[in-house]
């Protein structure tokens, strides 16, 4: 608003003095508006910023030796002028506050083809560092088979099964740890994983067993009820022998660990016993090809991704996979189905390629999600690999995660459709 002060006092005022004393309290009352105006950083004019940086000087006003202003004229927002003289156009200028582009669209715009180089370059690398141990690990294989044969391969999965479920039950172990674990209070429980590993193992491999003892069928069944029922007893003894605070607590992190022991032993020891049967019963060719199926599909997936991955696939639990290397992936896995299992297999066999086709989708549809689980253990415990075995790859589980999806597979299919036809 307009404030009209007065200049002076006319001879038929009749209070002067309250005049003066109005005058002055609006004087100091338009310095402070002046004031809070030009300390705000939105609506600021030239004129009111050096009337707040500066000695006070008003137009239209006298200013004596003291510095003090005698105000005579009106106010118009940005200057007095004196009694008489016609107000000028206000000087002030408004700063809109125009919303600036976000710093970062431009940035990450120009950033995006180095990120994607460096991304490329960083693949690259990774894929040479794992081609080396890849070719020392079929190599140690080859040589093994070739002098062992079938014998060699069943030991070599009983070490992998060992490995298996040592690194699954110790990411969860780690983590656990890492939260501050009272597992230890459980002395039994380093005994209780090992013997839950061995009754499973003599029950996946009761056949290894009776070729090479004289125990019978209903014998071996008997041994595995008899190890079940007493680690079941002794699980429950040692949990009711706890006391204290914190018990529900204890009680709730060992059954977690017991859990996931069980699944360990079923979804990796379980799967991966199918391996023996194959074996035992096809022969070492068909064990071979499978894996050899598998070899593939991951390997291709991993450079189509390098090559011409845009899109994941499922970002959530595995971010590095792409839906360009999935396809690519299964393409070049049922191209190669066919002159593989020549190689493998051999012999005149009626619908070799139509058996190694069926093998070969379901390698590049299923088994890529054995991978996509462990993606999703480990990230739900915080760790890179289940182990640091295999330069490059991780652990054993790291490498076999679609290996032991494939196994049941191949025998059950071997089982009730090749045996049909030969």
């Amino acid at each position: 608003p307009m404030m009209i002060l007065p200049h002076q006092a006319k001879p038929n005022d009749t209070f002067p003095t309250m005049k003066i004393a109005a005058s002055i309290i609006l004087s100091l009352q338009l310095i402070s508006a002046v004031s809070s105006s030009c300390s705000s950083s939105n609506f600021l004019t030239s004129r009111s910023k050096a009337f707040c940086n500066h000695p006070l000087k008003l137009r239209g006003g006298q200013q004596d030796e003291a510095g003090d202003v005698t105000p005579s004229g009106s106010y118009h927002g940005d200057f007095i002028s004196p009694q008489g003289e016609k107000p000028k156009a206000s000087t002030i200028v408004e700063v809109k506050d125009t919303p600036s582009p976000p710093p970062t669209a431009v940035a990450s715009t120009a950033a995006a083809p180095l990120a994607s180089a460096t991304s490329k370059s960083s693949k690259l690398a990774n894929l040479q560092e794992r081609t080396g141990p890849a070719v020392l690990m079929l190599g140690a294989t080859f040589l093994l088979l070739k002098y062992t044969g079938e014998k060699g391969l069943i030991g070599l999965i009983l070490l992998m099964q060992l490995g298996l479920y040592s690194e699954a039950t110790g990411v969860v172990e780690a983590f656990q740890a890492k939260k501050g674990s009272s597992i230890d209070k459980i002395e039994s429980y380093s005994v209780q994983k090992w013997w839950w590993f061995l009754t499973a193992m003599i029950y996946s491999g009761r056949d290894l067993i009776m070729q090479h003892t004289s125990l019978t069928g209903d014998q071996m069944n008997i041994i595995n009820f008899c190890m079940s029922a007493a680690s079941l007893v002794g699980a429950v003894i040692q949990l009711a022998m706890l006391s204290g605070p914190g018990t529900e607590d204890l009680y709730r992190e060992y059954l977690g660990k017991l859990a996931c022991c069980h699944f360990s032993l079923l979804f990796l020891v379980g799967q991966s016993s199918f391996w023996i049967k194959t074996v035992q019963e096809y022969g070492l060719g068909w064990v071979l090809f499978p894996a050899f199926l598998v070899i593939v599909n991951d390997t291709m997936a991993y450079v189509f991704g390098v090559l011409m991955g845009k899109h994941k696939l499922i970002p959530k639990l595995s971010p590095k996979k792409t839906v360009e290397g999935f396809v690519g992936a299964g393409l070049s896995t049922v191209a190669i189905a066919s002159p593989l299992v020549k190689c493998c297999i051999g012999g005149d066999i009626p619908n070799l390629g139509r058996h190694a086709i069926i093998l070969a989708v379901y390698a590049s549809l299923v088994s890529p999600f054995g991978g996509f689980l462990a993606s999703a253990v480990k990230r739900a415990h915080g760790a890179k690999d289940f182990g640091a075995l295999i330069p490059g790859h991780g652990g054993v589980v790291d490498r076999f995660d679609c290996q032991v999806v494939t196994a049941p597979f191949v025998y059950l299919y071997l089982k009730n459709f090749y045996n049909v036809e030969s």
